[in-house]
């Protein structure tokens, strides 16, 4: 029998508290790496922009000590962009696949010019 897979809406609090901060340490790599392309193609630009404040005046810390802040001060942000980034999790938050999987497979669904 397989595991059952469910949308982010669906999760419990508890395991949507998991899934948040999966989906923030990602997020936040992405950011100090400067490439958050996929994630901003499909979010709200209102949420990214509330995100990407707090996280810039907040980037000389590290990524434990940014997560606490980001949950306290924006999750609901994080919230929204989950709910439109179609990821499928088991019923205790875990994403289907990592999020960097996850990027990788947006990636080779671009097209590749001749």
């Amino acid at each position: 029998m397989s595991e059952q897979l469910v949308d982010y809406a669906s999760l419990s609090d508890e395991a949507k508290a998991e899934a948040r901060k999966n989906f923030m340490v990602y997020y936040i790599h992405q950011f100090k790496g400067d490439n958050l392309e996929e994630v901003s193609n499909l979010a709200d630009d209102r949420d990214l922009a509330m995100i990407n404040h707090l996280l810039e005046e907040n980037n000389f810390q590290t990524v434990d000590a940014l997560l606490p802040l980001c949950e306290r001060m924006v999750s609901s942000s994080f919230d929204r962009i989950l709910k439109r980034l179609n990821m499928q999790y088991n019923l205790n938050g875990e994403s289907q696949v990592n999020w960097d999987q996850w990027t990788q497979s947006l990636h080779t669904k671009l097209p590749v010019e001749d």
